[in-house]
């Protein structure tokens, strides 16, 4: 009876300690997702896109993480959806770091339509900034004088109203792109 009651505790712990931390665990220990359009903590948006993960599994609702270098803005109809938001940063990945997909306008706002604006770097940190010296960079835009030096600060909330700072737009999406040293991309 004492090696059944052993045998039985030893099989308890076993089995208690094989994931303690279930919740977090969204693979299958082979890199399998576990359940339909599920990533790592975020559910993924845009299945299909030629990625790693075969869409996107980091992004930021209701906030813009982009930076203010190499600005390409896209709008309606060739944006129609944040898929197409990306897919168009998909498509530039010698320039494009990340994008957002929200209201950028008023006029926007009142078509109803969000734009696309890609950019080659994140916003910096509030305690941050730099100074572009664009006569000896390549492949960059002019930068408006509020745009040199690029000041940090928190990460700004998209808006859905007209005057583009009342009423917060959790629709709007913005991420990374990365274009991966052995060909892959990840977003």
């Amino acid at each position: 009876m004492r090696y059944i009651t052993s045998f039985l505790v030893s099989l308890l712990v076993g089995v208690a300690s094989a994931n303690p931390h279930p919740a977090c665990d969204q693979d299958d220990d082979h890199g399998n997702q576990k359940g339909p359009n599920q990533g790592p903590g975020q559910t993924l948006i845009c299945p299909g896109l030629k990625t790693v993960d075969h869409g996107c599994i980091r992004y930021t609702r209701g906030f813009d993480v982009t930076g203010v270098t190499t600005e390409v803005d896209l709008t309606f109809p060739q944006i129609k959806d944040e898929c197409d938001c990306i897919q168009e940063c998909l498509k530039r990945l010698d320039s494009c770091a990340n994008y957002v997909w929200k209201f950028s306008t008023s006029e926007s706002v009142r078509s109803g339509h969000r734009t696309c604006t890609l950019y080659s770097n994140f916003n910096l940190p509030p305690t941050v900034n730099l100074s572009f010296n664009v006569d000896n960079s390549t492949n960059i835009q002019m930068l408006s004088p509020d745009n040199n030096p690029q000041k940090g600060g928190l990460v700004p909330q998209a808006f859905k109203d007209t005057n583009l700072n009342t009423t917060t737009d959790p629709d709007a999406v913005s991420g990374p792109v990365w274009a991966l040293a052995d060909g892959s991309v990840q977003c």
